[in-house]
Protein backbone atom coordinates (compact mmCIF):
# COMPACT_ATOMS: atom_id res chain seq x y z
CA UNK A 1 0.00 0.00 0.00
CA UNK A 2 1.33 3.50 -0.73
CA UNK A 3 2.19 5.97 1.72
CA UNK A 4 -0.36 8.79 2.19
CA UNK A 5 -0.12 12.35 1.85
CA UNK A 6 -0.53 12.93 5.23
CA UNK A 7 1.85 10.48 6.12
CA UNK A 8 4.32 11.75 4.15
CA UNK A 9 3.66 15.37 5.73
CA UNK A 10 4.07 14.04 8.96
CA UNK A 11 7.28 12.54 7.84
CA UNK A 12 8.23 16.12 6.71
CA UNK A 13 7.65 17.78 9.58
CA UNK A 14 9.57 15.11 11.96
CA UNK A 15 12.38 15.94 9.19
CA UNK A 16 12.44 19.87 9.97
CA UNK A 17 12.41 18.82 13.98
CA UNK A 18 15.47 16.74 13.45
CA UNK A 19 17.42 19.89 11.31
CA UNK A 20 16.03 22.08 14.23
CA UNK A 21 17.53 19.14 17.05
CA UNK A 22 20.54 19.79 15.23
CA UNK A 23 20.65 23.57 15.71
CA UNK A 24 20.29 23.13 19.31
CA UNK A 25 23.18 20.82 19.46
CA UNK A 26 25.17 23.32 17.41
CA UNK A 27 24.30 26.11 19.81
CA UNK A 28 25.03 23.69 22.82
CA UNK A 29 28.62 23.77 20.88
CA UNK A 30 28.81 27.42 20.47
CA UNK A 31 28.03 27.67 24.05
CA UNK A 32 30.67 25.34 25.45
CA UNK A 33 33.18 27.25 23.19
CA UNK A 34 32.30 30.42 25.22
CA UNK A 35 33.56 28.61 28.21
CA UNK A 36 36.80 26.94 27.28
CA UNK A 37 38.97 28.87 29.29
CA UNK A 38 37.45 27.23 32.11
CA UNK A 39 36.69 23.76 30.88
CA UNK A 40 39.17 20.73 29.43
CA UNK A 41 40.81 21.16 26.39
CA UNK A 42 39.31 17.50 25.31
CA UNK A 43 36.11 19.70 25.10
CA UNK A 44 37.09 21.75 22.27
CA UNK A 45 38.29 18.86 20.46
CA UNK A 46 34.66 17.08 20.82
CA UNK A 47 33.09 20.41 19.93
CA UNK A 48 35.27 20.59 16.50
CA UNK A 49 34.42 16.85 15.76
CA UNK A 50 30.25 18.00 16.50
CA UNK A 51 30.76 20.85 14.32
CA UNK A 52 32.28 18.52 11.37
CA UNK A 53 29.75 15.85 12.01
CA UNK A 54 27.04 18.53 12.08
CA UNK A 55 27.41 19.64 8.82
CA UNK A 56 27.12 15.96 7.48
CA UNK A 57 24.52 15.43 9.26
CA UNK A 58 22.32 18.40 8.16
CA UNK A 59 23.41 17.17 4.28
CA UNK A 60 21.41 13.83 4.58
CA UNK A 61 18.71 15.96 6.37
CA UNK A 62 18.12 17.95 3.43
CA UNK A 63 18.37 14.94 0.95
CA UNK A 64 15.95 13.29 3.17
CA UNK A 65 13.65 15.90 3.03
CA UNK A 66 13.94 16.82 -0.67
CA UNK A 67 13.37 12.47 -1.34
CA UNK A 68 10.10 13.07 0.85
CA UNK A 69 9.06 16.49 -0.70
CA UNK A 70 9.15 14.57 -4.44
CA UNK A 71 7.30 11.91 -3.03
CA UNK A 72 4.65 14.04 -1.88
CA UNK A 73 4.41 15.97 -4.89
CA UNK A 74 3.98 13.08 -7.23
CA UNK A 75 0.16 12.11 -5.26
CA UNK A 76 -2.50 13.18 -7.64
CA UNK A 77 -4.86 15.79 -4.74
CA UNK A 78 -8.22 13.66 -4.10
CA UNK A 79 -11.04 16.01 -5.24
CA UNK A 80 -13.48 14.72 -2.59
CA UNK A 81 -11.00 15.45 -0.23
CA UNK A 82 -10.55 18.68 -1.55
CA UNK A 83 -14.80 19.37 -1.68
CA UNK A 84 -15.15 18.31 1.86
CA UNK A 85 -12.22 20.68 3.23
CA UNK A 86 -13.92 23.65 1.26
CA UNK A 87 -17.30 22.82 2.81
CA UNK A 88 -16.46 22.58 5.98
CA UNK A 89 -14.28 25.65 5.92
CA UNK A 90 -17.44 27.67 4.85
CA UNK A 91 -19.33 25.70 7.37
CA UNK A 92 -17.37 26.82 10.27
CA UNK A 93 -16.55 30.04 8.93
CA UNK A 94 -19.67 31.00 7.01
CA UNK A 95 -17.55 34.46 4.93
CA UNK A 96 -16.96 33.11 2.06
CA UNK A 97 -14.56 36.34 1.16
CA UNK A 98 -12.85 35.15 4.13
CA UNK A 99 -12.47 31.62 3.54
CA UNK A 100 -11.38 32.23 -0.03
CA UNK A 101 -8.61 35.10 1.37
CA UNK A 102 -7.30 32.34 4.23
CA UNK A 103 -7.18 29.28 1.49
CA UNK A 104 -4.94 31.45 -0.91
CA UNK A 105 -2.91 32.16 1.91
CA UNK A 106 -2.36 28.86 2.87
CA UNK A 107 -1.71 28.14 -0.82
CA UNK A 108 0.64 30.64 -0.83
CA UNK A 109 2.84 29.31 1.52
CA UNK A 110 3.71 26.46 -0.25
CA UNK A 111 5.85 25.96 -3.65
CA UNK A 112 4.08 26.59 -7.06
CA UNK A 113 2.71 22.85 -7.88
CA UNK A 114 3.52 21.31 -4.72
CA UNK A 115 0.83 18.85 -3.46
CA UNK A 116 0.00 21.24 -1.08
CA UNK A 117 -0.11 24.27 -3.25
CA UNK A 118 -2.53 21.65 -5.36
CA UNK A 119 -4.85 21.25 -2.62
CA UNK A 120 -5.38 24.75 -1.50
CA UNK A 121 -5.75 25.62 -5.02
CA UNK A 122 -8.45 23.00 -5.43
CA UNK A 123 -10.26 24.10 -1.91
CA UNK A 124 -10.04 27.79 -3.01
CA UNK A 125 -11.67 27.02 -6.60
CA UNK A 126 -14.20 24.94 -5.36
CA UNK A 127 -15.34 27.66 -2.93
CA UNK A 128 -15.39 29.88 -5.52
CA UNK A 129 -17.20 27.29 -7.81
CA UNK A 130 -19.46 27.41 -4.87
CA UNK A 131 -20.26 30.67 -4.34
CA UNK A 132 -20.56 30.78 -8.50
CA UNK A 133 -23.83 28.24 -7.92
CA UNK A 134 -25.75 30.46 -5.39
Amino acid sequence: MAISAAELTKLLTETKKARESLDRVLDYVDLMNKQLDNLPADVKTSGIEIRDQASVIEEQIEQIRQHISAELNKIPVDADEVKQAADKLLLYQGDVLQVIHWAEGQKRAHEPGSYWWRYWQGVSDSIKKQQGQQ
